[in-house]
Formats: structure tokens, sequence, C-alpha cells
């Protein structure tokens, strides 16, 4: 991963008459990189988005794309940007092929190559000189992405890009999200209510909440954190092994949970627990360990609010 950003969200704020909906979002995106955007029902995804695209003015703070503001220099900025926000729109009674087509001669100096290695990119060789009225809607979605990577963007921003898919169609665009990554060298701004899908998508995520970015980490600090394991162990007299815990280790968290005593540590630590509790008297006769699910941190971190 490259180390100058292409995307750079610079306190970024929205307010609506006395109501402040974006709170001072800072955030780089970098190329290649997938970057997930997950939120509570109006937590302020979609409302970012459309300030990073220009479709919503900004009250404070500053989107550079490439470097070009979004606000001051509009043309140049979003020159750089594809996207489907919502579901993308298309000639129905053309083929894909014509679609295609229709778009390019909006954009100066597109090439028939260019659309044909695109089509190839999406995996739509076979199909794209039916009329898009046949598509299912996983093609339509992908006829959607060559749209948007007609003109070699250098940022890619999807609006929720697997809403209405069935578990294949799903699969097929998460596929492609990923190789468009790593064969086009492109910025994904993805936003999603799919948490398993993101886990598999995404390198990065950002968690949104009431406005305000509360969270971003790669996938897997947020899997392998070492605050993510919980382990529990069947010992006894409890309490008083909960207190014994708590006088030895003040930093680490642990609480007695269905008659166990429940750890939150690493994985390298289990050992040294299970000879604190033997070496002390007490009576250890189970160890169990379980790491949490980007769910289970989602919803840790947003108090419970999985509304996505």
């Amino acid at each position: 991963m490259q180390k100058q950003p292409i995307i750079q969200i610079k306190n970024l704020k929205k307010q609506i008459g006395k109501t402040t909906i974006i709170h001072g979002i800072s955030l780089d995106l970098y190329p290649g990189e997938v970057f997930g955007f997950l939120g509570p029902n109006g937590a302020g995804k979609t409302t970012t988005i459309r300030m990073m695209v220009g479709l919503m003015n900004i009250t404070e703070g500053e989107v550079l794309i490439n470097g070009y503001s979004v606000e001051k220099n509009f043309e140049k900025a979003i020159a750089y940007v594809g996207g489907i926000i919502e579901n993308p729109e298309m000639y129905k009674y053309l083929t894909g092929y014509d679609n295609l087509i229709h778009y390019s001669r909006m954009i100066p100096k597109i090439k028939i190559e260019r659309i044909e290695e695109i089509v190839k990119l999406v995996g739509l060789e076979k199909r794209i000189h039916e009329k898009v009225k046949t598509y299912s809607l996983g093609m339509r979605q992908r006829l959607g992405l060559a749209q948007a990577l007609l003109h070699s963007p250098s940022v890619l921003i999807l609006d929720e890009p697997t809403n209405g898919l069935d578990p294949a169609g799903i699969r097929e665009i998460r596929t492609y999200i990923r190789k468009l990554a790593v064969e086009e060298n492109i910025t994904v701004f993805v936003s999603s209510h799919l948490l398993s899908e993101m886990q598999l998508m995404c390198d990065r995520i950002g968690i949104i909440h009431h406005g305000k970015l509360i969270s971003v980490e790669t996938v897997k600090n947020m899997l392998e954190d070492n605050q993510h394991l919980s382990v529990n162990f069947t010992v006894s007299p409890l309490k008083e092994a909960l207190s014994y815990v708590k006088k030895t280790n003040p930093k680490i968290k642990a609480e007695i949970i269905d008659h166990r005593l429940i750890i939150y540590t690493s994985e390298d630590q289990i050992t040294t627990f299970a000879k604190l509790f033997v070496n002390n008297g007490f009576s250890l006769t189970g160890i169990h360990g379980e790491q949490k699910s980007l769910e289970e941190k989602f919803i840790q971190i947003t108090g419970g609010d999985l509304h996505v």
C-alpha cells in the first residue's frame, strides 16, 4: 500500500439548521485498498458519501482527491472518481455494450479497446451483446461497475453495491471489487450493512456512529486484537478467583458470567492465568477461548446499536 493517500478527508462537518449531522471526520484512503464504511441507519454514511462526490455542500472541512479540493476544483477532483450511488441506471432496451458505448461518448478519448478491457475485467464477455432487460441484478451491478470504470478512475465509490443480491451475486460482486483493487490499483470506498461481507471484502473498516468516525482499523486487527479474545475459565471458588485476578492484574478486564470467570486477554496469556490459578490453590476444571467476530466488535463499539 502506497504512503501517499489518494483521498484526504479533513475535519469534514455537515450541519443542517442547528443540527450537526457529521462531526469532524478525518480519514486518508490509499491506492489499491478496499475501505469499508460501516454504521447504523442514520449514522451519516450517505451524507458523508454525498459530500465526498460533491452532491451535498460541505459545512466545514474539505475533501481532497489526488490533491484537488472537491469544493474548489470540482471538475479536476471528480475526474478521478467513478461511482455507483444507490442502483446503477441503464437503458434496458439497449445491450450492455451499447450502454457502455453511449456512456463513453460523454467522456473524451475513451477507446473501443478500453471498453473491451473493462467488459473482460467485470466478466461480462459472454452476455455484453444481450439486452440489459435480460440481465440478472448481479449482472446489472457488474455493468454498473464497468460504466464507472470507463474513464480509468483512481477512486471507486460504491454505496451498498450488494443490496438486493442473492448469496451468489454478493460473492460475485465481492470478487470483482477485490479484483479491481488489485489489478487496477483502484481505491475502493464501499458502504454496506452486510458485516460478514465487509469482513471478507475490505482491507480496512471505518465505523461511523452518530456522525462520528469512532474507529478505523484493518480487518485483521479488528479480528486479532489481543483484547478481542475472551477466555472462559471454569474455576472455583469463583468470586475469590475474580478478586485474585483483579488484584494481580489490575489492567486486565475480567468478570463472572454464567458461573464462569471470563478474562479478556491474548492467546499467549491463557497458560499464564491457568498456572496462576493452579499454583495458588484454585480448582481449574475447564478453559474455553472465543475470538470476537466483526459483528461482535461492531456491537461493542456502537453500544449494541446494530441497525445497519
